[in-house]
């Protein structure tokens, strides 16, 4: 015990005395970090204070105890190594591939002394999954190092977790009585808090990538090193890093997400892939201790709170040392609840995809993707009819008859799915109609591939085809009804926008009915613009009227307003035209309402059987008048209001005539 606080007490003392030597050395080399747009501090400040850290403890183990038996040479010249790399990197700002390929030869140092993870092998294990063992504790340190460097954003936060890490691992080697285990952490627990003397904000030098690094690399490698083994259960030693794990995962997760939506919203899938990976490496000022300044915390308060954070789970890691028997499975749950508490308080929009709309172009995509469709649904058929045979006992061995029956009804279901005008509304069926319409296929593809499986003496049954029946149904509404209330929540979470609508009362009836029952995406109206001089000052339907349409340029900038929604048929031609001019000068998007909002990709499946060749082709000609070449951005909202009548003449009902009466 002596010889564990003689060696915390010396390497203090070093690093407090070393701290201003290097501060004074780096200011006269040059070496500082200026002030950027992805930097907290104001004022150049000096790095590099790594030195100082790496050097005290050094002197203080060699002084103290020489160099432990547990610690493979290869092992400190890894550090040692990084330290260098790190050094470099402050003063001659290394390419960031450089700097990997020093920080993966560090690992294979580590690696090559037998520091292993012993998740796929024990140690001293010979063969492949030794191999992937020792890859496996390879991407672990690298990880890691890495980890606590990007942590490095905030005075004082590296250095402080570090402290915490350290100081939990050799109060669990010295619970055991180890003091050898404990003599390095011990040492990197001094030396860190001597450095935090000059480090905590506001800070007068940073530990730049000199310190970050080689502190990485300590808390990842010292959990790992033991006599005969790990040091600590891999559980603990994960739990002494989960701060900047987390904000690591975190941050690569905002990355690929962020792009790789995007692209895929385009119809790019592989290149989506691709360019959400290399954006993983693209730095930000988006990790969890910015979120917590943007939040209005300062730089003191928000890595206090990181501390309490680290210290907890360093806690909890410190009791997980002490046996072996904790539940695994429980521990990740927590972790994922945690993770999803700190996403929810922070305000990641990219890992809220939904909430935040960055799923809508992507749903919206999806929406005229029938190839993408019928590849779930042959997915779906398949999984449901081997369930249904495994389930009466008809699944066999798995030969080649039973694979056999599994293609064939595949086939005979998409058959009867294409033949009866599923996929012609591709996702969109939420409906009554479309539940039936599901009905009806399903029903139609169990009983022919049941005929035809009976007939060729595939395996199949009455039983088998009843469950099918029930599952599949079952998974295909399902599957529709996902993207319909995906879709729902998405437009929901936006922000509501004001919208004008713009048209006769009749017209405007209408188009506010259906936005305040539907919901349409986050329109919000805020006042009509009427054809009629007479309507200006008074409302319909509680909406006021705001202006005419000559005022439109006015009310806009007035009422800040986002969308325009034309509700009146006559409003075409010239006027329509200066409409959209208008908005598409002041940036605002125009709409027009037909009483069912379709965009204009999806086609007009609602009128595809008008009687009334009159009224289809006002339709058609209200439709490419709003998409000429200055055309409308956005969706276009369709609306019947004329109603067939058996002569060919359209006749309103009594009630709507009235009400144009006294409006109009």
């Amino acid at each position: 015990m002596t010889a564990a606080l003689l060696v915390t007490a010396l390497a203090f003392l070093l690093s407090v005395l070393l701290t201003p030597v290097v501060r004074r050395l780096a200011i006269l080399a040059g070496i500082t970090d200026a002030p950027g747009p992805r930097r907290i501090h104001l004022r150049v400040i000096p790095r590099s204070g790594g030195l100082a850290v790496g050097t005290a403890v050094a002197v203080a183990c060699g002084v103290v105890a020489g160099m432990p038996a547990h610690m493979g040479a290869l092992a400190v010249a890894g550090a040692a190594l990084l330290l260098v790399v790190g050094f470099a990197d402050d003063v001659l700002s290394l390419p960031p591939k450089l700097k990997l390929l020093g920080q993966i030869v560090a690992a294979g140092l580590a690696v090559a002394s037998g520091v292993r993870l012993e998740l796929l092998a024990p140690a001293g294990a010979a063969g492949l999954t030794a191999i992937a063992d020792a890859a496996l504790t390879v991407a672990w340190i690298v990880f890691i190092t890495n980890a606590v460097n990007l942590t490095d954003g905030l005075d004082g936060l590296a250095s402080g977790i570090g402290v915490i890490a350290c100081a939990f691992l050799s109060a669990a080697a010295l619970r055991g009585g180890d003091v050898a285990h404990a003599l390095v952490p011990l040492a990197f627990t001094g030396a860190l808090l001597g450095f935090l003397v000059y480090n905590f904000n506001p800070a007068s030098i940073f530990l730049g990538d000199t310190g970050s690094l080689l502190i990485g690399y300590a808390m990842a490698v010292l959990p790992l090193m033991g006599d005969s083994g790990h040091a600590l259960p891999t559980l603990a030693a994960f739990l002494l890093v989960a701060v900047p794990v987390t904000d690591t995962l975190l941050a690569i997760a905002r990355r690929f997400l962020s792009r790789c939506i995007a692209a895929w919203a385009e119809g790019r899938f592989v290149f989506g892939l691709l360019d959400g990976l290399r954006n993983t490496l693209s730095p930000d000022r988006r990790h969890v201790h910015h979120r917590l300044l943007d939040l209005g915390l300062t730089q003191r308060r928000a890595v206090l709170m990181l501390y309490l954070a680290g210290g907890a789970t360093g806690a909890l890691g410190y009791l997980v040392s002490a046996s072996q028997g904790w539940p695994v499975d429980l521990f990740a749950v927590g972790f994922a609840i945690a993770v999803i508490a700190v996403v929810e308080s922070l305000g990641f929009d990219e890992l809220q995809p939904v909430r935040s709309g960055l799923f809508l172009p992507l749903l919206r995509r999806l929406a005229t993707h029938r190839g993408l469709l019928k590849v779930a649904d042959a997915v779906v058929v398949m999984s449901m009819y081997a369930a249904a045979l495994w389930v009466n006992g008809r699944l066999g061995t798995f030969g080649l008859e039973t694979v056999l029956a599994l293609l064939l009804m595949v086939g005979l279901q998409l058959l009867a799915f294409a033949a009866l005008g599923v996929y012609r509304t591709a996702w969109g069926m939420a409906g009554v109609s479309g539940v039936g319409l599901l009905l009806r296929a399903c029903a139609a593809g169990t009983v022919t591939g049941y005929m035809v499986l009976r007939l060729l003496g595939l395996p199949v049954g009455g039983g088998a085809a009843i469950v099918y029946f029930s599952l599949v149904l079952s998974a295909v509404t399902v599957i529709r009804l996902s993207y319909v209330l995906l879709l729902h929540a998405a437009q929901r979470a936006l922000p509501a926008e004001p919208t004008l609508i713009c048209g006769t009362a009749a017209g405007a009836r209408h188009a506010l009915a259906h936005l305040r029952q539907a919901g349409v995406g986050n329109l919000k109206p805020i006042g009509l613009i009427a054809l009629r001089p007479r309507l200006q000052g008074r409302q319909v339907d509680q909406l006021p009227v705001l202006g005419t349409l000559e005022l439109l340029p006015a009310i806009v900038r007035e009422h800040g307003a986002v969308h325009v929604v034309i509700a009146d048929s006559g409003l075409r031609g010239d006027r329509a035209a200066w409409v959209r001019a208008v908005c598409r000068h002041l940036g605002v998007r125009v709409h027009r309402y037909m009483e069912k909002f379709v965009s204009y990709d999806d086609g007009l499946p609602g009128h595809a059987g008008s009687a009334d060749l009159s009224a289809a082709s006002d339709i058609l000609e209200e439709l490419f008048d709003g998409a000429g070449i200055d055309g409308v951005d956005g969706a276009v909202v369709i609306a019947q209001r004329a109603v067939a009548t058996p002569n060919g003449r359209h006749a309103e009902s009594a009630e709507s005539q009235r009400r144009n009466d006294e409006w109009n």
